[in-house]
């Protein structure tokens, strides 16, 4: 059958030209899912990441299982010992294999030349500079042991108007110890979050120490590991990890791709975000691939049954036809998946190139794995010939001189009916069951295998309500006459038909609107979260003496800034941490939001903004007098916390005398902030703030402060960085979503070119009682635009559901833990997009219908009547 199958496809080409377009865009499909999968690990790597990407490990501090943070906060004090400097190795630094370790520790300072200072962050260079996650652009890197030499990056270069052997002047954060230093190299600017609204500052390790107040310890969120040429990751790995136990430092050995998913993870309270979406995503694709490559070779073998029958007629046997068809089947699959896995590389390539450049991210970044790319080709011929065998055991299945005439329809209350019916109802609630069941026990496998039995049951129980709505939306076709009326009793009449013809736009549909509402839902919850866990953008300290509301008013007309604040000292807490004094208004003007469980914040007297890891009432000491409060718990970013003047002036009236208030220095006492600490003014930035803009608003708000005002806290470098990320990966995947429309056309003219087909005498016997070649053509079109509008229809629907259902096991644990709202996620119904989805989709029914149609109707009557 080898001679058989390439003289087939070498004389009919165009006859395959179906098959390679299904088997081609269902592999892109699936391959654009890996591609995304990859382009979203390098763009992981190149922002959340990028701190990490000159490394080949990384130990990253761990909580150690309790969830206090103690373990975790030791482990970042005690890093930057166990690296040592480039002139003092420390113990990590000389674990065999090991060429250097580099603990990056921030040390606050204000970087000045000549004018304003800016508020910055000075990093030590390590002995190999790929280990500092920025690329020179300008200039040389300054030696790890030099004193007198800086590198900045090219944002405060361009602020302070300096260049390469120009001087600037270091300032440490109190105020002492300014150091003279020449810039010897310009850099890019660093994505680490910790650093983005910062002026970055690259030197030597003794320069960057003396610039360290006396009383701040060093610490690193990281130590990042160079290994000798030669050496074993793994062996090398596992001596780290035996030299942390020793020491007894809570924390983990990992690679570069390892710690930036692992810092997006925590970021998302442990939740693999994206690893669970590109999962489904994948297994939805080989499903949505399986189904129409069958329903496309269904349609091939109806196209041959002329050719099969003749085979069989001068001897081939059932064996060799269906070898045959499976050959084929094979040849065909290899070209479409070689295709599919090409286009997909260039769609994705060039989504993220414009991607990158509409929206303004450089770390956009595109990658691709062999291996993966390699298991789609073997996958999309594997699919196609096993897609092939019901059509190629349906060719052989009866006599050659019958095998042109159509085979008998399943009627629904047959015995084959009533059992796929039943076996379509069991799949689809038990499925659905199973799917909800792990959804809201956030077990990934049995909510995805779930979803995918109950659409298959209801992809078997389409004979059933398909038709039946296809009936209901018939009414709308009788306006058009004749044709409308035919088409509604068409559709309605062959259930089977119908349902084939749907099923490809039914898949499609339901795809694109689980997307869409887990999509639009995920952002919606996103943007909860992040609004949770970074509830102040911006925090920037005042000196003594100036008044915090008119520097709030003036931060207000900054560019950027939505609303600005001020408040006052006014005491401590019981622990020392610093309190200060807000209208309860003017607080709720800038905090985002707070957890569900504490909503109201500060909408009564006798309660405090505290961080998110103090307990629920909270010691504050105001005049020597405290008073427990209870406490309103918002993001751990805070170092301070707020209450009303109200509730102060309650602390000094009702509360006990303090501890060491009346002798004693007072330490620990909660005697609240010195004579020369000023205000503070809190500010929330616009929702449009990019990375790239964070240092110019940053420079923008302390300007506007006053003299001596700058940054000390806020995460507006997370929120946008976090932002920025979601936002550049799901648009790689709406950008996927054209590909379940070109599925539903395929699908669609396919099965519609099936029942021309098997409606040849039909159609002839129409035209031979009056009806013109534009009354059937009309007819044709009709009959796609209704089943294709009811199918989006219920694809939209059913899409919903699932999307809802994704949505829940995916955010459902992260919404609980961060908002503290247990329950369902609330799902976030795009209805202007789906509304889209359907006149779109009706569109596309509408253009597959063409050609069926002009084919059918330029057969002569006579000729349709005598087709045997």
């Amino acid at each position: 059958m080898w001679t058989v199958a390439l003289a087939q496809l070498r004389t009919q080409p165009r006859r395959y030209v179906s098959v390679v377009l299904a088997v081609l865009i269902g592999t892109m499909f699936l391959a654009a899912a890996s591609l995304v999968a990859s382009s979203a690990q390098a763009t992981l790597r190149a922002t959340l990441g990028a701190t990490y990407a000159g490394a080949d490990l990384v130990v990253l501090p761990d909580d150690g299982g309790d969830g206090s943070g103690e373990a975790a906060a030791s482990a970042m004090d005690r890093l930057p010992a166990l690296a040592g400097t480039p002139g003092e190795p420390g113990p990590l630094a000389v674990v065999p294999g090991v060429a250097e370790a580099f603990a990056p520790t921030l040390t606050w300072t204000e970087v000045a030349a000549g004018g304003e200072p800016r508020a910055g962050v000075a990093v030590p260079l390590p002995q190999d500079a790929s280990l500092a996650g920025v690329r020179v652009l300008e200039g040389t890197l300054p030696a790890p042991g030099g004193a007198r030499a800086v590198a900045l990056d090219e944002g405060t270069a361009e602020t302070l108007a300096v260049g390469v052997g120009d001087t600037v002047t270091l300032t440490a954060g109190s105020g002492q110890g300014a150091v003279q230093a020449t810039v010897s190299a310009l850099t890019t600017v660093s994505p680490d979050p910790m650093m983005s609204s910062q002026a970055q500052v690259w030197g030597g390790a003794a320069m960057v120490d003396s610039l360290r107040m006396a009383e701040s310890a060093p610490f690193a969120t990281a130590a990042l590991l160079r290994l000798e040429d030669g050496a074993d990751p793994q062996s090398v790995r596992a001596d780290v990890a035996d030299l942390l136990r020793g020491e007894g430092v809570a924390a983990a050995v990992a690679t570069p791709d390892e710690a930036s998913r692992d810092q997006l993870s925590r970021m998302a309270g442990g939740t693999d975000l994206f690893g669970w979406v590109l999962g489904g995503f994948a297994v939805l694709a080989l499903v949505v691939t399986a189904l129409v490559i069958a329903n496309t070779f269904q349609v091939l073998v109806a196209q041959r049954t002329r050719d099969l029958a003749l085979l069989r007629t001068v001897g081939a046997s059932v064996r060799q036809i269906r070898g045959a068809v499976l050959l084929e089947a094979l040849l065909t699959g290899l070209l479409g998946a070689l295709l599919g896995v090409g286009l997909a590389v260039a769609l994705t390539a060039g989504v993220v190139v414009v991607a990158r450049q509409a929206l303004g991210v450089p770390a956009l970044s595109f990658g691709a794995d062999p291996l993966p790319l390699a298991g789609v080709v073997a996958i999309g011929m594997g699919v196609a010939v096993v897609a092939a065998l019901g059509p190629a055991r349906a060719a052989t299945r009866v006599a050659p001189l019958q095998a042109l005439r159509p085979a008998a329809e399943t009627e629904v209350l047959s015995r084959a009916g009533l059992v796929r019916a039943a076996v379509g109802a069991v799949l689809a609630a038990g499925g659905a069951a199973l799917m909800w069941s792990g959804a809201l026990g956030q077990e990934f496998l049995p909510a995805v295998g779930g979803g995918v039995l109950s659409f298959l049951g209801m992809l078997l129980l389409a004979r059933l309500f398909v038709p039946a709505a296809v009936r209901g939306a018939a009414v709308l076709a009788r306006p058009a006459g004749v044709p409308g009326r035919l088409a509604g009793l068409n559709a309605t009449r062959h259930r089977s038909r119908t349902a084939a013809t749907a099923a490809a736009l039914l898949i499609g549909t339901t795809l694109v609107a689980l997307v869409l509402t887990g999509g639009r839902t995920a952002q919606a919850e996103t943007d909860r979260l992040l609004d949770t866990e970074f509830p102040v953008d911006l925090v920037v300290s005042v000196p003594q003496g100036q008044d915090p509301a008119a520097a709030a008013r003036a931060v207000t007309e900054v560019a950027g800034v939505s609303a600005a604040v001020g408040s006052v000292p006014v005491g401590a807490t019981v622990n020392g941490t610093p309190a200060y004094a807000v209208a309860a208004e003017d607080l709720r003007s800038v905090v985002a939001r707070a957890p569900d469980r504490d909503a109201g914040v500060l909408a009564t007297e006798g309660t405090v903004y505290v961080p998110s890891w103090a307990e629920p009432t909270t010691g504050v000491t105001v005049d020597g007098r405290t008073q427990d409060l209870r406490s309103v718990r918002g993001s751990g970013l805070l170092t301070a916390v707020f209450l009303t003047p109200e509730t102060a002036e309650q602390v000094r009236a009702e509360g006990r005398p303090a501890v060491g208030a009346d002798g004693g220095d007072g330490a620990g006492s909660g005697a609240g902030p010195g004579p020369e600490v000023g205000g503070l003014v809190l500010v929330d930035a616009g929702d449009d703030v990019a990375v790239a803009d964070l240092q110019d608003l940053a420079e923008g708000v302390t300007a506007a402060a006053g003299d001596g005002a700058q940054v000390v806290e806020g995460g507006l470098g997370e929120r946008a960085l976090y932002s920025q990320v979601i936002d550049a990966l799901l648009g790689i995947v709406v950008a996927l979503l054209a590909v379940s429309v070109l599925i539903a056309l395929i699908g669609v003219a396919n099965t519609l070119s099936l029942s021309v087909i098997e409606r040849t005498r039909e159609n002839a016997l129409l035209r031979a009682l009056g009806l013109t070649r534009r009354g059937l053509r009309g007819m044709i079109a009709i009959e796609a635009v209704l089943i294709a509008a009811v199918a989006a229809a219920l694809g939209c629907a059913l899409g919903v559901f699932y999307g809802w259902a994704g949505s829940q096991l995916i955010l459902g644990e992260l919404v609980a833990n961060v908002t503290g709202r247990a329950g369902l996620v609330r799902a976030a119904v795009p209805w202007a997009e789906l509304g889209l989805v359907v006149a779109v989709a009706a569109l596309a029914g509408l253009a597959a219908s063409v050609l069926p149609a002009r084919r059918a109707a330029r057969r002569s009557p006579v000729e349709g009547l005598a087709a045997v």
